[in-house]
């Protein structure tokens, strides 16, 4: 069999005023017709991405892209071709969104998408859309009610047996009302029990070669924490939904972290860092966002 076609496209994450995000329908006649993608579409050869981005987006939309930011970029293979997918979380447009190519669209919150039936590409999309830039774990004695009136983050619980406290539902309820996401850290199935108990967002698993069993609509979160390329790679193939990718000799190299973010098409947060100082630099890199840790 000879090697599959690559095909490059580009997608864009498109929010309301209310923190809705527009996806569309393949229609009759597509290939994987009736799937829910975000918009988007092919480059044409030597195209920058953005610029290719801004011309589907009219295409198909109606839109005029004003201001957008990269949000992740992956290599997805089917069983037919190779996508390369580029997308952008777009932050400014002019124009109401118009199906224009008799596509249906649909606004959903970030939360309400695993329910939608997805292209396999654009699942680690929504996992991107889902988590906050900043990632920390919660230090010993801190308590969620402590965080509310901070910038949203992506809340680390350590279990009791990582000398951390099971969480109360409530605080829990609050803290994601609040913009939050919370997860439970620890090394084993205790750590999802706490997590499904408290009403949390999913958890973060030391890899220890384990099976993870995901959800793979991703409305539960797995993340997993990995200190090298290999084990991330296993992660990967187990169907974890993000990464932690933190060492404990100190953060990976600038380069190994930028091949790394790319070839595991998985929004991953580089750790471990004593403050979020160096978060546009990580993101530059490739990485969702950066893990903090103090």
């Amino acid at each position: 069999m000879g090697k599959l076609p690559e095909i490059h496209v580009v997608a864009g994450a498109i929010a309301d005023s209310g923190g809705r995000v527009l996806i569309a329908q393949r229609p009759r006649g597509r290939h994987m017709a009736g799937r829910w993608e975000f918009p988007g579409g092919k480059l044409v050869e030597g195209e920058d991405p953005y610029a290719g981005l801004q011309r589907e987006l009219a295409e198909e939309l109606g839109v005029t892209v004003r201001a957008a930011r990269p949000l992740i970029r992956l290599r997805h293979q089917y069983p037919d071709r190779r996508v390369l997918l580029d997308v952008w979380q777009v932050t400014a447009f002019e124009g109401e969104p118009q199906a224009l190519e008799s596509q249906a669209l649909a606004w959903a919150r970030p939360d309400e998408l695993p329910a939608h039936d997805l292209l396999e590409a654009d699942r680690a999309i929504v996992t991107a859309l889902r988590l906050p830039r900043l990632a920390r774990v919660l230090a010993a004695g801190e308590s969620l009610q402590s965080i509310r009136g901070s910038a949203a983050q992506a809340l680390f619980l350590p279990t009791p047996d990582e000398g951390g406290v099971e969480p109360m539902p409530e605080a829990v309820d609050a803290a994601r009302g609040a913009g939050h996401r919370i997860f439970i850290l620890g090394a084993d199935v205790d750590a999802v029990r706490i997590a499904a108990t408290a009403g949390c967002d999913g958890v973060v698993l030391r890899w220890s070669g384990q099976q993870l069993h995901v959800d793979r609509s991703g409305a539960f979160l797995v993340g997993v924490l990995c200190e090298d390329a290999e084990s991330a790679r296993l992660a990967v193939a187990e169907g974890a939904h993000f990464l932690v990718l933190a060492p404990e000799d100190g953060p990976l190299t600038e380069r190994l972290l930028e091949r790394l973010c790319f070839l595991l098409g998985r929004p991953v947060f580089a750790g471990w860092y004593p403050d979020a100082r160096r978060i546009e630099r990580l993101q530059q890199l490739g990485a969702h966002g950066c893990a903090v840790r103090r």
